[in-house]
């Protein structure tokens, strides 16, 4: 069976040292990681604590956890540079993926800003992928492909299955895409008819794999043997269900389907 990475987000709720104790304990392969603050979760900020970046380091070095994407870098019209260039920095020592997300709407500054994230990330030693994302200025993988193009074929893509489906697309988009550029594949199910507020759908709100109607079963096959295929997949538990249980819940319906 494929490698399997435990994304953040299916836990945000947890601090990354937590997020690699419950990836380990299910046998995982890999984690994507929150390394600064955001108001989704109790996050340190790994680029300044030196005691937390130790510790997850320590962590992934015993569990032998690889790191997927590194998160967050949202480019946005007052981007903090020297967090990103610190971030970055950290991405490249954990050998993971600068995940870029776009919220800039004046598009000129967005290309420049995104030029500089990419010059920013080869100068650390990481990789970059960018994000097509329902809320944000670059949506489909499409747009995220035609972005990622304004810099050079080194930059490669994330995929998540709710957002191409929100954004109005089909699997069939991934065969359009240069298969080696696909670099992380999130793996979440849903409503076929979108909910009425997209965001904590995005961020909370989401489905186990396979139980919801994306068809993730047909999904699984098409993703090249080359990507990274994580589980992505926040969802409302009944009150008392432990991160642990609830993580087993994703990892378990994932491995279903991709058996």
């Amino acid at each position: 069976m494929r490698s399997l990475c435990l994304d953040h987000l299916s836990l945000y709720d947890v601090t990354a040292l937590e997020l690699i104790e419950v990836a380990a304990e299910l046998g995982c392969d890999a984690v994507s990681l929150f390394v600064t603050p955001t108001p989704l979760g109790p996050y340190r900020d790994l680029t300044t604590d030196k005691a937390a970046k130790a510790e997850v380091l320590a962590a992934l070095r015993d569990t032998g956890l690889a790191v997927g994407i590194v998160e967050p870098f949202m480019l946005e019209p007052h981007t903090d540079w020297d967090l990103l260039e610190r971030s970055a920095a950290l991405a490249a020592e954990l050998n993971g993926t600068v995940n870029a997300l776009c919220f800039d709407e004046e598009s000129e500054r967005l290309r420049a800003s995104f030029g500089r994230l990419a010059e920013i990330a080869r100068t650390a030693g990481a990789r970059m992928a960018i994000e097509g994302f329902t809320l944000s200025t670059v949506r489909t993988p499409a747009d995220a492909l035609a972005m990622a193009d304004t810099v050079g074929q080194e930059i490669g893509l994330t995929i998540d299955t709710l957002h191409i489906i929100r954004t109005g697309g089909s699997w069939a988009d991934l065969a359009t895409l240069p298969q080696d550029r696909i670099f992380h594949v999130q793996i979440n199910d849903g409503p076929r008819e979108a909910p009425s507020d997209l965001r904590a759908e995005a961020t909370v709100a989401r489905l186990p794999p396979g139980q919801g109607e994306f068809d993730i079963a047909s999904f699984i096959p098409l993703v090249p043997s080359s990507a990274l295929l994580a589980v992505e997949a926040p969802f409302r538990a009944p009150t008392g269900m432990t991160p642990l249980e609830r993580a087993r819940t994703m990892v378990e319906a994932t491995r279903a389907l991709m058996a």
